[in-house]
Protein backbone atom coordinates (compact mmCIF):
# COMPACT_ATOMS: atom_id res chain seq x y z
CA UNK A 1 0.00 0.00 0.00
CA UNK A 2 2.90 2.37 0.95
CA UNK A 3 5.06 1.34 -2.55
CA UNK A 4 1.26 1.90 -4.57
CA UNK A 5 1.01 5.59 -2.97
CA UNK A 6 4.88 6.09 -3.16
CA UNK A 7 4.65 5.14 -7.03
CA UNK A 8 1.53 7.78 -7.65
CA UNK A 9 3.31 11.10 -5.57
CA UNK A 10 6.36 9.84 -7.74
CA UNK A 11 3.98 10.00 -10.78
CA UNK A 12 1.99 13.31 -9.42
CA UNK A 13 5.33 15.14 -8.94
CA UNK A 14 6.94 14.02 -12.51
CA UNK A 15 3.75 15.82 -13.94
CA UNK A 16 3.79 18.87 -12.07
CA UNK A 17 7.57 18.96 -13.01
CA UNK A 18 6.72 18.70 -16.80
CA UNK A 19 3.53 21.17 -16.41
CA UNK A 20 5.93 23.69 -14.68
CA UNK A 21 8.34 23.19 -17.32
CA UNK A 22 5.87 23.74 -20.11
CA UNK A 23 3.84 26.92 -18.59
CA UNK A 24 7.92 28.47 -18.09
CA UNK A 25 8.31 28.00 -21.64
CA UNK A 26 5.12 29.16 -23.09
CA UNK A 27 5.27 32.07 -20.51
CA UNK A 28 8.78 32.45 -22.08
CA UNK A 29 8.01 32.34 -25.98
CA UNK A 30 5.27 35.25 -24.65
CA UNK A 31 8.08 36.73 -23.75
CA UNK A 32 10.46 36.43 -26.75
CA UNK A 33 7.24 36.80 -29.23
CA UNK A 34 6.78 40.20 -27.49
CA UNK A 35 10.23 41.34 -26.67
CA UNK A 36 12.84 39.71 -28.51
CA UNK A 37 11.00 38.86 -31.33
CA UNK A 38 11.20 42.55 -32.59
CA UNK A 39 14.40 42.37 -30.39
CA UNK A 40 14.86 44.47 -28.19
CA UNK A 41 15.08 46.86 -31.43
CA UNK A 42 13.15 49.95 -29.52
CA UNK A 43 13.28 52.01 -31.67
CA UNK A 44 12.87 51.79 -35.72
CA UNK A 45 14.47 50.24 -37.76
CA UNK A 46 13.65 54.03 -39.87
CA UNK A 47 15.31 54.47 -43.27
CA UNK A 48 16.59 58.53 -43.18
CA UNK A 49 18.17 58.86 -46.60
CA UNK A 50 17.86 56.89 -50.01
CA UNK A 51 19.30 57.52 -53.05
CA UNK A 52 20.52 55.79 -56.19
CA UNK A 53 23.63 54.22 -54.42
CA UNK A 54 23.05 54.42 -51.30
CA UNK A 55 20.44 54.34 -48.27
CA UNK A 56 21.09 55.45 -44.36
CA UNK A 57 18.75 53.34 -41.47
CA UNK A 58 18.87 53.59 -38.02
CA UNK A 59 17.45 51.65 -35.07
CA UNK A 60 18.02 51.59 -31.40
CA UNK A 61 18.12 49.23 -28.36
CA UNK A 62 18.12 49.42 -24.60
CA UNK A 63 20.86 47.00 -24.52
CA UNK A 64 24.60 48.23 -25.45
CA UNK A 65 26.98 46.15 -27.99
CA UNK A 66 28.25 46.02 -31.70
CA UNK A 67 25.36 46.58 -34.29
CA UNK A 68 24.79 45.22 -37.31
CA UNK A 69 22.79 45.26 -40.84
CA UNK A 70 22.32 42.29 -43.44
CA UNK A 71 21.33 43.33 -46.46
CA UNK A 72 21.17 42.00 -50.23
CA UNK A 73 19.11 41.78 -53.21
CA UNK A 74 16.43 38.88 -53.52
CA UNK A 75 16.67 36.87 -50.25
CA UNK A 76 19.70 36.75 -50.08
CA UNK A 77 21.29 38.90 -47.40
CA UNK A 78 25.27 38.39 -48.28
CA UNK A 79 26.16 41.97 -47.52
CA UNK A 80 26.90 43.84 -44.16
CA UNK A 81 28.25 46.39 -42.20
CA UNK A 82 28.82 47.27 -38.33
CA UNK A 83 28.47 49.77 -36.61
CA UNK A 84 29.12 50.72 -32.85
CA UNK A 85 26.07 52.83 -30.99
CA UNK A 86 25.78 56.55 -29.90
CA UNK A 87 24.71 55.86 -25.67
CA UNK A 88 21.88 58.24 -24.46
CA UNK A 89 20.83 59.01 -20.87
CA UNK A 90 17.46 59.94 -20.36
CA UNK A 91 14.47 60.81 -17.60
CA UNK A 92 14.96 60.79 -13.41
CA UNK A 93 16.89 57.32 -13.66
CA UNK A 94 18.90 58.10 -16.50
CA UNK A 95 17.89 55.17 -18.07
CA UNK A 96 20.00 54.52 -21.56
CA UNK A 97 19.64 54.09 -24.90
CA UNK A 98 21.89 53.15 -27.77
CA UNK A 99 21.34 54.59 -31.36
CA UNK A 100 22.87 52.57 -33.90
CA UNK A 101 23.11 54.71 -37.49
CA UNK A 102 24.99 52.96 -40.91
CA UNK A 103 25.19 53.56 -44.44
CA UNK A 104 24.92 50.80 -47.19
CA UNK A 105 26.64 51.94 -49.85
CA UNK A 106 27.80 50.85 -53.66
CA UNK A 107 23.98 49.95 -54.16
CA UNK A 108 21.96 50.09 -57.71
CA UNK A 109 19.56 52.14 -59.01
CA UNK A 110 16.34 51.24 -59.14
CA UNK A 111 16.99 47.99 -57.52
CA UNK A 112 14.88 46.22 -54.24
CA UNK A 113 16.83 45.32 -51.51
CA UNK A 114 16.05 43.33 -48.48
CA UNK A 115 17.53 43.72 -45.10
CA UNK A 116 17.59 43.05 -41.47
CA UNK A 117 19.08 44.85 -38.22
CA UNK A 118 20.71 43.06 -35.73
CA UNK A 119 21.35 43.84 -32.32
CA UNK A 120 23.04 42.58 -28.98
CA UNK A 121 20.63 40.38 -26.55
CA UNK A 122 20.43 41.07 -23.29
CA UNK A 123 22.68 39.05 -21.34
CA UNK A 124 19.73 37.35 -19.27
CA UNK A 125 18.57 36.12 -22.09
CA UNK A 126 21.01 34.62 -23.34
CA UNK A 127 21.17 32.21 -19.91
CA UNK A 128 17.80 31.84 -20.14
CA UNK A 129 17.51 30.41 -24.13
CA UNK A 130 20.44 29.32 -23.97
CA UNK A 131 20.45 29.77 -27.97
CA UNK A 132 23.87 30.70 -27.92
CA UNK A 133 24.51 33.90 -29.76
CA UNK A 134 24.64 37.16 -27.91
CA UNK A 135 22.44 38.82 -31.06
CA UNK A 136 18.69 39.52 -32.17
CA UNK A 137 17.38 39.89 -35.40
CA UNK A 138 14.60 42.08 -36.67
CA UNK A 139 12.41 41.12 -39.37
CA UNK A 140 13.08 41.40 -42.95
CA UNK A 141 11.92 44.75 -44.58
CA UNK A 142 12.68 45.70 -48.30
CA UNK A 143 13.29 49.59 -49.58
CA UNK A 144 14.00 50.33 -53.67
CA UNK A 145 16.45 52.56 -54.29
CA UNK A 146 16.01 55.92 -56.80
CA UNK A 147 15.72 55.02 -60.42
CA UNK A 148 18.64 56.00 -62.92
CA UNK A 149 16.13 57.61 -65.23
CA UNK A 150 12.33 58.39 -64.06
CA UNK A 151 10.32 61.15 -64.96
CA UNK A 152 7.63 60.21 -62.27
CA UNK A 153 7.60 60.43 -58.57
CA UNK A 154 5.37 60.08 -55.96
CA UNK A 155 5.23 61.32 -52.31
CA UNK A 156 3.57 62.60 -49.20
CA UNK A 157 4.25 65.84 -47.11
CA UNK A 158 3.10 66.38 -43.58
CA UNK A 159 3.79 68.27 -40.52
CA UNK A 160 3.32 69.08 -36.91
CA UNK A 161 2.18 65.51 -35.75
CA UNK A 162 3.17 65.72 -32.16
CA UNK A 163 1.15 65.19 -29.26
CA UNK A 164 -1.35 62.92 -30.31
CA UNK A 165 -0.18 59.93 -31.24
CA UNK A 166 -3.47 58.56 -32.37
CA UNK A 167 -4.26 60.64 -34.66
CA UNK A 168 -0.69 60.64 -36.41
CA UNK A 169 -0.86 57.41 -36.91
CA UNK A 170 -4.25 57.77 -38.60
CA UNK A 171 -2.63 59.98 -41.18
CA UNK A 172 0.53 57.43 -41.62
CA UNK A 173 -2.15 54.70 -42.22
CA UNK A 174 -3.75 57.00 -45.63
CA UNK A 175 -0.12 57.49 -46.14
CA UNK A 176 0.89 53.99 -46.61
CA UNK A 177 -2.62 53.42 -48.64
CA UNK A 178 -0.88 56.08 -51.66
CA UNK A 179 2.09 53.69 -52.10
CA UNK A 180 4.42 56.47 -52.24
CA UNK A 181 8.28 57.08 -52.89
CA UNK A 182 8.94 58.95 -49.78
CA UNK A 183 7.88 61.16 -47.60
CA UNK A 184 8.63 65.16 -46.08
CA UNK A 185 7.77 65.80 -42.60
CA UNK A 186 7.72 69.57 -42.58
CA UNK A 187 8.77 69.24 -38.09
CA UNK A 188 7.51 69.14 -34.79
CA UNK A 189 7.79 65.38 -34.23
CA UNK A 190 7.33 65.64 -30.84
CA UNK A 191 6.17 68.12 -27.85
CA UNK A 192 9.33 68.49 -26.49
CA UNK A 193 12.42 67.76 -28.13
CA UNK A 194 14.63 67.52 -24.99
CA UNK A 195 12.64 64.61 -23.34
CA UNK A 196 14.26 61.64 -25.36
CA UNK A 197 11.11 59.41 -24.10
CA UNK A 198 8.63 61.31 -26.40
CA UNK A 199 10.24 60.20 -29.50
CA UNK A 200 9.33 56.77 -28.98
CA UNK A 201 5.35 57.16 -28.83
CA UNK A 202 5.28 60.37 -30.94
CA UNK A 203 7.46 59.57 -33.79
CA UNK A 204 8.44 56.00 -34.12
CA UNK A 205 5.59 54.18 -33.27
CA UNK A 206 3.36 55.94 -35.15
CA UNK A 207 5.30 55.66 -38.13
CA UNK A 208 5.67 51.64 -38.27
CA UNK A 209 4.95 50.28 -41.38
CA UNK A 210 5.77 52.71 -43.45
CA UNK A 211 9.30 54.21 -41.99
CA UNK A 212 11.17 50.96 -42.45
CA UNK A 213 10.63 50.67 -46.34
CA UNK A 214 9.79 54.16 -47.45
CA UNK A 215 12.33 57.16 -46.72
CA UNK A 216 11.46 59.81 -44.36
CA UNK A 217 13.17 63.47 -44.95
CA UNK A 218 12.34 66.14 -41.86
CA UNK A 219 13.09 69.50 -41.70
CA UNK A 220 13.71 70.59 -38.01
CA UNK A 221 10.77 71.78 -35.83
CA UNK A 222 10.81 74.49 -33.01
CA UNK A 223 9.32 71.83 -30.38
CA UNK A 224 12.54 69.29 -31.20
CA UNK A 225 14.76 71.90 -29.72
CA UNK A 226 18.53 72.23 -29.31
CA UNK A 227 19.00 69.31 -26.81
CA UNK A 228 20.78 67.32 -29.84
CA UNK A 229 18.11 64.01 -29.74
CA UNK A 230 16.40 65.14 -32.53
CA UNK A 231 20.36 64.95 -34.69
CA UNK A 232 21.49 62.08 -33.04
CA UNK A 233 18.02 60.18 -33.87
CA UNK A 234 17.69 61.01 -37.14
CA UNK A 235 20.37 63.07 -38.93
CA UNK A 236 22.68 60.34 -40.00
CA UNK A 237 26.07 60.16 -40.00
CA UNK A 238 28.13 62.66 -42.12
CA UNK A 239 25.39 65.05 -42.70
CA UNK A 240 23.31 68.31 -41.67
CA UNK A 241 20.05 69.41 -40.55
CA UNK A 242 19.77 71.18 -43.86
CA UNK A 243 19.82 68.56 -46.91
CA UNK A 244 18.94 68.35 -50.74
CA UNK A 245 18.00 65.15 -52.46
CA UNK A 246 16.40 64.55 -56.14
CA UNK A 247 14.17 62.06 -57.24
CA UNK A 248 13.10 62.00 -60.79
CA UNK A 249 11.88 65.16 -62.10
CA UNK A 250 12.01 66.93 -58.20
CA UNK A 251 14.86 68.34 -56.51
CA UNK A 252 13.91 68.59 -52.75
CA UNK A 253 15.52 70.85 -49.94
CA UNK A 254 15.15 70.21 -46.47
CA UNK A 255 16.27 73.53 -44.43
CA UNK A 256 16.78 74.01 -40.40
CA UNK A 257 15.18 78.03 -39.61
CA UNK A 258 14.64 76.76 -36.50
CA UNK A 259 18.06 75.64 -34.54
CA UNK A 260 19.44 78.27 -32.33
CA UNK A 261 21.83 80.65 -34.06
CA UNK A 262 20.85 80.44 -37.11
CA UNK A 263 20.02 83.75 -39.08
CA UNK A 264 17.62 84.12 -41.82
CA UNK A 265 19.25 85.80 -44.31
CA UNK A 266 21.84 82.85 -44.52
CA UNK A 267 19.53 80.39 -44.46
CA UNK A 268 17.83 81.91 -47.39
CA UNK A 269 21.22 82.37 -49.11
CA UNK A 270 22.06 78.34 -48.60
CA UNK A 271 18.37 77.59 -50.10
CA UNK A 272 18.83 80.25 -53.22
CA UNK A 273 22.17 78.37 -54.01
CA UNK A 274 20.65 74.87 -53.66
CA UNK A 275 17.92 75.63 -55.77
CA UNK A 276 20.21 77.46 -58.50
CA UNK A 277 22.71 74.29 -58.55
CA UNK A 278 19.99 71.51 -59.65
CA UNK A 279 18.83 71.31 -63.11
CA UNK A 280 15.74 69.63 -61.67
CA UNK A 281 12.60 70.31 -63.72
CA UNK A 282 10.51 70.73 -60.32
CA UNK A 283 12.05 71.88 -57.42
CA UNK A 284 10.69 72.00 -54.16
CA UNK A 285 11.22 73.58 -50.18
CA UNK A 286 10.11 72.39 -46.65
CA UNK A 287 11.29 74.45 -43.62
CA UNK A 288 9.07 74.63 -40.47
CA UNK A 289 8.12 78.10 -39.50
CA UNK A 290 6.21 79.88 -42.75
CA UNK A 291 7.27 83.00 -44.63
CA UNK A 292 3.46 83.64 -45.29
CA UNK A 293 0.60 82.23 -42.66
CA UNK A 294 -2.55 83.93 -42.14
CA UNK A 295 -3.56 82.48 -38.92
CA UNK A 296 -1.93 80.06 -35.96
CA UNK A 297 1.32 81.93 -35.09
CA UNK A 298 0.97 84.49 -38.41
CA UNK A 299 4.59 83.36 -38.95
CA UNK A 300 6.19 85.48 -41.60
CA UNK A 301 9.85 83.52 -41.44
CA UNK A 302 12.86 85.98 -43.56
CA UNK A 303 10.50 88.76 -43.76
CA UNK A 304 10.80 91.02 -46.13
CA UNK A 305 13.52 88.76 -48.49
CA UNK A 306 12.00 85.51 -48.46
CA UNK A 307 9.50 85.73 -50.90
CA UNK A 308 11.12 87.10 -53.57
CA UNK A 309 15.00 85.03 -52.73
CA UNK A 310 12.52 82.01 -53.38
CA UNK A 311 10.89 83.40 -56.61
CA UNK A 312 14.73 84.75 -57.94
CA UNK A 313 16.16 81.34 -57.00
CA UNK A 314 13.03 78.87 -59.17
CA UNK A 315 11.54 77.85 -56.13
CA UNK A 316 8.29 76.40 -57.36
CA UNK A 317 6.64 75.12 -54.17
CA UNK A 318 7.29 76.07 -50.12
CA UNK A 319 5.71 73.38 -48.24
CA UNK A 320 6.22 74.39 -44.36
CA UNK A 321 4.44 73.58 -41.24
CA UNK A 322 4.09 75.46 -37.46
CA UNK A 323 0.43 76.35 -37.77
CA UNK A 324 -1.73 73.86 -37.31
CA UNK A 325 -4.03 74.59 -40.24
CA UNK A 326 -4.01 74.26 -44.28
CA UNK A 327 -3.34 76.99 -46.34
CA UNK A 328 -2.54 76.60 -49.92
CA UNK A 329 -1.68 80.03 -51.55
CA UNK A 330 -2.44 81.72 -55.03
CA UNK A 331 1.16 81.25 -56.61
CA UNK A 332 2.88 84.46 -55.47
CA UNK A 333 4.28 86.56 -58.74
CA UNK A 334 7.73 87.47 -59.15
CA UNK A 335 8.14 91.35 -58.38
CA UNK A 336 7.44 93.64 -60.90
CA UNK A 337 9.67 94.16 -63.61
CA UNK A 338 11.77 91.00 -62.60
CA UNK A 339 12.03 87.90 -63.99
CA UNK A 340 11.60 84.84 -61.43
CA UNK A 341 9.15 81.56 -60.24
CA UNK A 342 5.42 81.64 -59.79
CA UNK A 343 5.86 80.18 -55.91
CA UNK A 344 3.26 78.23 -54.10
CA UNK A 345 3.21 78.09 -50.35
CA UNK A 346 1.41 75.32 -48.51
CA UNK A 347 1.23 75.35 -44.40
CA UNK A 348 1.12 71.55 -43.98
CA UNK A 349 0.61 71.79 -40.04
CA UNK A 350 -1.99 69.10 -39.76
CA UNK A 351 -0.52 65.96 -39.00
CA UNK A 352 -2.07 65.22 -35.23
CA UNK A 353 -1.32 68.37 -33.01
CA UNK A 354 -4.28 70.41 -31.38
CA UNK A 355 -5.41 72.79 -34.41
CA UNK A 356 -5.20 76.19 -34.76
CA UNK A 357 -7.55 78.99 -36.19
CA UNK A 358 -7.21 80.53 -39.62
CA UNK A 359 -8.37 83.86 -41.30
CA UNK A 360 -9.74 83.17 -44.65
CA UNK A 361 -8.24 85.54 -47.57
CA UNK A 362 -8.14 86.29 -50.96
CA UNK A 363 -4.52 85.23 -51.57
CA UNK A 364 -5.76 81.41 -50.30
CA UNK A 365 -6.52 79.36 -53.33
CA UNK A 366 -7.72 77.18 -49.85
CA UNK A 367 -7.28 77.01 -46.44
CA UNK A 368 -9.61 75.05 -43.51
CA UNK A 369 -8.76 74.14 -39.96
CA UNK A 370 -8.38 70.39 -40.63
CA UNK A 371 -6.00 67.41 -40.01
CA UNK A 372 -4.43 66.55 -43.23
CA UNK A 373 -1.63 65.72 -45.55
CA UNK A 374 -0.43 66.76 -49.01
CA UNK A 375 -0.03 63.80 -51.89
CA UNK A 376 2.47 65.43 -54.63
CA UNK A 377 2.42 62.87 -57.93
CA UNK A 378 4.40 64.27 -60.81
CA UNK A 379 5.19 62.66 -64.04
CA UNK A 380 7.43 64.70 -66.38
CA UNK A 381 6.02 68.49 -66.49
CA UNK A 382 2.83 67.63 -65.11
CA UNK A 383 1.83 67.96 -61.26
CA UNK A 384 -0.75 66.80 -59.66
CA UNK A 385 -1.51 67.61 -55.41
CA UNK A 386 -4.00 66.16 -53.26
CA UNK A 387 -4.59 67.07 -50.03
CA UNK A 388 -6.25 64.50 -48.37
CA UNK A 389 -7.65 64.51 -44.47
CA UNK A 390 -7.71 62.34 -41.88
CA UNK A 391 -10.62 59.74 -42.84
CA UNK A 392 -9.23 59.61 -46.39
CA UNK A 393 -11.28 61.99 -48.26
CA UNK A 394 -9.31 64.26 -50.60
CA UNK A 395 -10.62 68.16 -49.47
CA UNK A 396 -8.17 70.57 -52.21
CA UNK A 397 -6.77 69.68 -55.43
CA UNK A 398 -4.32 71.19 -57.91
CA UNK A 399 -3.13 70.27 -61.27
CA UNK A 400 -0.26 72.49 -62.94
CA UNK A 401 1.57 71.77 -66.09
CA UNK A 402 5.12 73.60 -67.18
CA UNK A 403 6.66 74.10 -70.09
CA UNK A 404 10.08 75.70 -71.16
CA UNK A 405 8.18 79.18 -71.31
CA UNK A 406 6.66 78.61 -67.71
CA UNK A 407 3.05 77.38 -65.55
CA UNK A 408 -0.04 76.83 -67.79
CA UNK A 409 -2.05 79.88 -68.34
CA UNK A 410 -4.90 78.77 -66.23
CA UNK A 411 -2.60 78.86 -63.10
CA UNK A 412 -1.10 81.64 -63.99
CA UNK A 413 -4.50 83.62 -64.01
CA UNK A 414 -4.91 82.77 -60.27
CA UNK A 415 -1.95 84.38 -59.57
CA UNK A 416 -0.91 87.36 -56.98
CA UNK A 417 1.67 90.13 -56.66
CA UNK A 418 4.66 89.84 -54.31
CA UNK A 419 3.92 93.40 -52.87
CA UNK A 420 -0.01 92.85 -51.92
CA UNK A 421 1.30 90.04 -49.67
CA UNK A 422 4.13 91.64 -48.47
CA UNK A 423 1.46 94.99 -47.50
CA UNK A 424 -0.59 92.49 -45.88
CA UNK A 425 2.15 90.25 -44.18
CA UNK A 426 3.57 94.21 -42.50
CA UNK A 427 -0.04 94.63 -41.27
CA UNK A 428 0.47 91.93 -39.15
CA UNK A 429 3.76 92.30 -38.08
CA UNK A 430 4.39 91.13 -34.49
CA UNK A 431 1.97 88.46 -34.38
CA UNK A 432 3.88 85.43 -35.15
CA UNK A 433 5.28 83.40 -31.73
Amino acid sequence: MDIEKSRKSSSLTRKVAILSRLYLIAALGVVLTTTVGCATVTKGPVLLRVSEDKAALMWETEVEGPGKVLYGKGNVLDREVTTEPIRVEYGINKKAAFIYKVWLENLKPGREYNYRVTGPRAPILQRITKLGRSSIQSKVYKFHTVPADTNEVTFAVYGDSRSCPERHRKIVEQIIKKKVDFVVHSGDLVSSGKRYEQFGPQFFEPVKGLAETVPIYIAKGNHEGNSGNFEKLLIPKGQKNSFGFDYGPVHYFCVDNVSKGLKAEEQLKLIAADARSSKAQWKFVSYHIPSINFGGHWSDWGYPDALRILSEAGVDFVVTGHSHQYERFRPVAPPAGTEGSYVTHITCGGGGAPLHSLKQSIYHAYAKKIHHFCMFHIKANKLTMETVDIKGKTIDRLEITKTDSGLNKEYLQTAVSMEEIQRYQQLNLHRQN
